[in-house]
């Protein structure tokens, strides 16, 4: 018998108690017979029947609540002694389970407007250093995937120009400021540079020179009529008429 000198205790213990049980029960059914046999014994075993059936359920809930108290205490020991993540970590193929997972359909049924208008934006937006992620930010690269063209051909320049108020923005330039910024010297030298001088005195001098020869030889016509005038009427010649210019 295993290396024990007797019987084990428990066990004749439980076969005692299953063999008076065994006895009582077979006295139940043989009372529960020879009753039946008496009149009006009947409706009597029925409503014993009856409330022994109540009274095993009472037992059942009794059971059933007691077996959950003992679960919930169980567990409860449990995962204070147990590390539930490294139990996951080690044992679950998040992979497997993540690809279980029906992402969409989740999305789907998620209504964010009402998510969007539970949220306040403004204290957010307080603890956001814009200053930080403005920093952070490569404007540079996010210039190069814009399509610039693109960009210009979808703008109403028209549109724009409508909206603005010229007079405002004229207002606001200092024009002496720019004035002042700009090389006036170098300006007048560059033009100078460009311009042909010799070229325009020398066509200049030419013209007042034909010009002035124009008037010195109407000049000599002029004082040759007088001349010619005077000595025939000094002579008592007659005026000889001019010739139409």
């Amino acid at each position: 018998m295993n290396g024990r000198t007797g019987p084990d205790p428990v066990r004749v213990a439980v076969g005692a108690a299953a063999t008076v049980g065994d006895g009582i029960r077979r006295m139940l059914l043989f009372g529960v017979d020879a009753a039946r046999r008496l009149p009006g014994v009947d409706p009597a075993l029925v409503a014993l029947e009856a409330r022994g059936a109540e009274t095993l359920r009472a037992g059942d809930e009794i059971a059933d609540r007691l077996l959950r108290a003992v679960v919930r205490r169980v567990v409860s020991a449990a995962l204070d002694e147990v590390d539930i993540t490294a139990v996951v970590r080690d044992h679950v193929d998040l992979d497997a389970v993540a690809e279980g997972v029906d992402v969409e359909r989740i999305v789907g049924r998620v209504d964010l407007d009402a998510i969007a208008a539970r949220v306040d934006i403004a204290p957010i937006l307080d603890r956001v250093d814009i200053d930080a992620v403005a920093e952070r930010v490569d404007v540079g690269a996010i210039i190069d995937r814009v399509d610039l063209d693109a960009v210009a051909a979808t703008i109403d320049v028209g549109a724009i120009i409508d909206r603005v108020d010229l007079d405002a923005v004229a207002a606001t330039i200092d024009v002496d400021a720019i004035i002042g910024r700009v090389d006036l010297i170098g300006l007048a030298n560059a033009v100078i540079e460009g311009v042909d001088l010799p070229t325009i005195i020398r066509e200049s001098t030419g013209s007042m020179s034909t010009e002035a020869m124009r008037g010195v030889r109407s000049q000599g016509m002029h004082a040759d009529d007088a001349v010619s005038g005077f000595v025939g009427r000094l002579f008592g010649r007659a005026e000889i008429p001019e010739e139409p210019a």
